[in-house]
């Protein structure tokens, strides 16, 4: 590829930018030369600005562009423990009877399904009838919501799924297993851009389930989407985000919900006006009922979960405690990055790390390596993105997490820092 060639790949990577909000820098050039690559032998046409051309005029093949640099990574119950926070979550919200009107659940982005099958399945293994809540899913990926509707699945979406589980929620297939029809009917499905369908939606939603896109996102369309989810939640209502997004969440308008591995924020009062669409000066410019259940055991009725606050108090102490000594032992370490070598050494070994991810994208040491040796060519931004991904596929990894600590403290973001302390404290034995 040409260095011409090169240049118009980066507007196309504006132009992905101002349409979903996708950071090219983050989700990696090879990646998205890659895909043009594909689209332009599909195409027939020879050169990328004959294809931006094409980009810019064809809704149909930039969904086909979006397919192909969108990674749906997501499988049943992923994490286990948001699930139990959404499970007390509901409890307190059904403390005093079933509500009037049905509770509201947005999974967005929600791939395959996956997400929120297991929303609809945990709800439904509290008790709660199915007419007493709604669940709503979207993704930008035309594919993604096709499998997500047909609801059949291989065994990759099932690490960590118990055989007692997939006996009681899904029947076997010639194409796999396929989810009790009970429950698929109760969730959405939506194909749409998280970056302007929000401006459309008029439910106030309950919980929020928005995992693993923020780390995708230029900074501004992050921003532009946790306020726009804000909007729509009601004071009090739940966020879960991914393990390596948490920093990006405004603590003015959320509050963190202090449980290991939850990675949960409450809804504050006040909510702010819905935001406007994104603008050319937040994003970057363009180029010119009840459910019929297999026999299963009774389960006793919902009960709130009491909170000992005293305990609590106990607890927050402890942590407090605990974030001060894992910040102090930070900062007694070496920099992540002072491992000396030449330029040409560090050149090297981030070809190799192109070339390990090429072969196993879901590399969390390949990640953390390779964001170490982009700080220490200055290259924080891409370094940041790196280490975000290594703690979206290993959540306790502690070089990571000091690693982040330390680069965020370096580039100023003191609250975020912090917030990466008070992760790593929460692992401290």
């Amino acid at each position: 590829m040409t260095s011409k060639q090169k240049l118009d790949s980066s507007n196309v990577g504006r132009w992905l930018a101002s349409h979903s909000g996708i950071s090219a820098s983050i989700i990696g050039s090879h990646s998205l030369e890659r895909a043009i690559g594909q689209r332009l032998k599909i195409t027939g046409l020879d050169n990328t600005e004959t294809y931006l051309e094409l980009l810019l005029e064809s809704s149909q093949e930039q969904q086909c562009l979006v397919e192909l640099v969108v990674v749906p990574e997501t499988w049943f119950f992923r994490d286990r423990q948001p699930f139990i926070q959404l499970r007390k979550h509901m409890q307190a919200l059904i403390a005093g009877g079933l509500p009037s009107q049905p509770l509201q659940l947005l999974s967005a982005p929600c791939a395959s399904g996956e997400e929120p099958y297991s929303l609809a399945m945990t709800l439904l293994d509290m008790g709660l009838p199915a007419d007493c809540f709604r669940i709503d899913a979207v993704d930008i990926c035309r594919q993604s919501i096709r499998k997500a509707r047909q609801a059949v699945y291989g065994k990759h979406s099932f690490r960590g799924v118990s055989e007692a589980e997939k006996a009681q929620n899904f029947q076997t297939t010639p194409q796999g297993l396929a989810l009790h029809p009970a429950i698929r009917n109760i969730v959405h499905f939506k194909c749409a851009n998280l970056m302007s369908c929000l401006a459309e939606t008029a439910t106030h939603y309950d919980v929020i389930f928005c995992r693993n896109l923020l780390i995708y996102l230029e900074e501004a369309a992050s921003q532009h989407l946790l306020q726009s989810l804000a909007s729509l939640m009601k004071p009090g209502a739940l966020l879960i985000v991914g393990s390596a997004e948490t920093g990006k969440v405004p603590s003015s308008l959320f509050s963190p919900i202090r449980e290991s591995f939850v990675f949960g924020f409450l809804r504050q009062d006040e909510p702010p006006d819905l935001p406007q669409k994104a603008t050319a000066a937040s994003l970057p410019d363009l180029p010119s009922r009840r459910r019929e259940r297999p026999e299963r055991a009774a389960r006793p009725a919902c009960q709130p979960q009491a909170l000992e606050s005293a305990a609590r108090r106990d607890s927050l102490r402890s942590a407090a405690a605990a974030a001060t000594a894992a910040a102090q032992a930070v900062e007694r370490r070496t920099n992540f990055s002072d491992k000396r070598g030449s330029a040409d050494e560090v050149d090297k070994e981030l070809e190799q790390c192109q070339q390990e991810l090429a072969r196993n994208p879901y590399s969390d040491a390949t990640y953390l390596r390779l964001g170490q040796l982009l700080e220490r060519r200055n290259q924080t931004d891409e370094a940041l993105a790196c280490l975000q991904k290594c703690l979206y596929l290993k959540p306790n990894s502690r070089e990571a997490l000091e690693a982040m600590i330390q680069l965020t403290k370096q580039l100023g973001q003191v609250e975020r820092s912090r917030q990466f302390q008070g992760r790593l404290a929460r692992m401290v034995p």
